[in-house]
């Protein structure tokens, strides 16, 4: 690990103005197989599920590369888990190859997001819909930055690696770069989900605007040796005003007899994914569907926190014309509401979405188009992959690295039992449920990574990565013991 240290040189600046906020297009959903004849008599070298089976020995039609990357390749690589190029080529050239977009700017913008100007105290539902509006402006609906010609959005690096244990099988896959990210417990979603052996899992992706592609560029700026102290307020740290995190959840589920109506009509893309959470050693290439969206603001009119988090649950029966519009809004949360220890929590599967109107920092949003929602501890907000025993931003703000403090409380997993947890509301409890400011740590021993996941399991990901192909070990990496960052076990 890097010791702690003084920062180096401030920040330079310039003015940009964002373009405003706009929803735009369909949603591409996936391809179904080849119709007219069977995928085996196409080519018996393509799984029968292949959007674009070609006749072996054929040769592809060349793609064009957009102007964008033309300078590529990066200084990271795109993904860490692929179907082999020759596969791609004879069985799913249709489907798209992800590439990572890291040309972070390299001033800072001054120009804050059109959503701003809402109160999300006074009107926060309008603060979240207009979010979303901000996040979807030209990123629908491949959700690919390199083709938004509206606005500025990037990726996170090295989430392509999973060295750790967790998840198993994990990093980035090739066609959308999803990261694998949690199991769903039976039930979770709802009463038809029985689940499957080894359990369903839940794949995300993340877009973040042009005031955190600033700070990640400080703190990749060499990309052999990141700077963790850019995100740690100890240090001058921390993602700036108007920061955005925009993350797409789908998931695998349901399969076989599983039945969850809120998922017909599903926004499904085709994804290289284990073919369960725990024990798939393999990969395979299957569909997943749109599960969730989260949103998180960095908002200096939150309260200690200075973050807003903010989640959608899709609702495939609504089936609107843009499918990216069956998300319905969940609620939106800025604080943990410390002083609040009832210990209460809705059990698996939900069947009411039950708020808990004594909360000062959360609000949901009743609506006949939400789907019954489990919510997080005591009604605090979280979304359908979510633990019912956290929130949001109890989870979010243990993120630091090294990872020395657990994601949960102890007593947090497993979840969705008919009991709430019997540590919760004690005073061991109530530390993930405190308010922090932001770019703090929960362990004055770690860098924080600012509420950031993704952040604290890239610089985890690199360090891991350096040693292995150094074929050696730093002694500072022996001064902290470690915690591995999940919120699951196997069975």
């Amino acid at each position: 690990m890097t010791h702690l240290q003084t920062p180096n040189a401030p920040a330079r600046r310039r003015t940009r103005r964002a373009g405003p906020p706009l929803v735009v297009a369909l949603a591409l959903v996936v391809a179904g197989p080849a119709a007219a004849q069977g995928v085996s008599s196409v080519n018996p070298n393509c799984p029968s599920n292949a959007t674009k089976p070609l006749p072996p020995g054929t040769m592809p039609t060349a793609k064009v590369a957009p102007a964008d990357a033309i300078a590529r390749p990066g200084p990271f690589p795109d993904f860490g888990f692929m179907v082999s190029a020759s596969e791609y080529h004879e069985c799913w050239s249709d489907q798209p190859v992800f590439r990572l977009k890291t040309d972070y700017p390299s001033e800072k913008p001054e120009a804050l997001p059109a959503f701003m100007e809402i109160d999300f105290r006074t009107d926060p539902q309008a603060y979240l819909m207009a979010v979303r509006d901000y996040a979807f402006a030209g990123n629908l609906p491949h959700w690919d930055p390199f083709q938004n010609a509206e606005a500025r959005w990037y990726h996170l690096p090295w989430l392509h690696s999973a060295t750790a244990a967790y998840p198993p099988n994990g990093g980035t896959e090739g066609f959308r770069g999803l990261i694998k990210e949690a199991p769903l417990s039976p039930g979770q979603l709802g009463p038809g989900q029985l689940g499957q052996d080894g359990g369903y899992s839940v794949y995300a992706t993340t877009l973040v605007n042009e005031q955190a592609g600033w700070l990640l560029g400080r703190m990749w700026a060499d990309p052999r040796n990141p700077d963790p102290r850019v995100t740690d307020a100890r240090y001058g740290g921390g993602f700036p005003e108007g920061t955005v995190f925009a993350k797409l959840l789908f998931t695998d589920a349901p399969k076989g007899v599983d039945d969850l109506p809120f998922l017909e009509n599903p926004l499904a893309w085709m994804a290289y994914i284990t073919p369960d959470f725990w024990t798939g050693a393999t990969r395979e290439v299957t569909q997943v569907n749109l599960l969730q969206m989260d949103v998180a603001v960095r908002d200096s009119r939150a309260p200690v926190t200075q973050w807003v988090f903010g989640t959608f649950a899709y609702n495939g029966a609504l089936n609107r014309e843009n499918p990216f519009e069956n998300l319905v809004p969940v609620g939106l949360m800025w604080g943990n509401d410390p002083d609040d220890t009832t210990n209460r929590t809705t059990p698996f599967p939900p069947t009411k979405t039950e708020p808990n109107p004594d909360l000062k920092e959360t609000v949901i949003f009743e609506s006949p188009d939400l789907p019954p929602q489990h919510l997080g501890w005591n009604g605090r907000l979280n979304g359908p992959a979510d633990l019912n025993t956290t929130s949001c931003m109890s989870c979010h703000m243990a993120a630091q690295y090294p990872a020395v403090v657990s994601l949960v409380p102890d007593g947090a997993v497993p979840d969705g039992g008919p009991r709430p947890p019997t540590q919760g509301g004690s005073e061991a409890w109530m530390k993930w449920f405190q308010n922090i400011p932001a770019g703090s740590s929960m362990s004055e021993s770690a860098y924080s990574t600012d509420f950031s996941f993704q952040v604290a399991i890239g610089l985890t990901n690199f360090f891991a990565a350096r040693d292995a192909a150094s074929e050696g070990m730093w002694a500072e990496e022996f001064e902290l013991a470690p915690v591995p960052i999940q919120r699951g076990f196997a069975d």
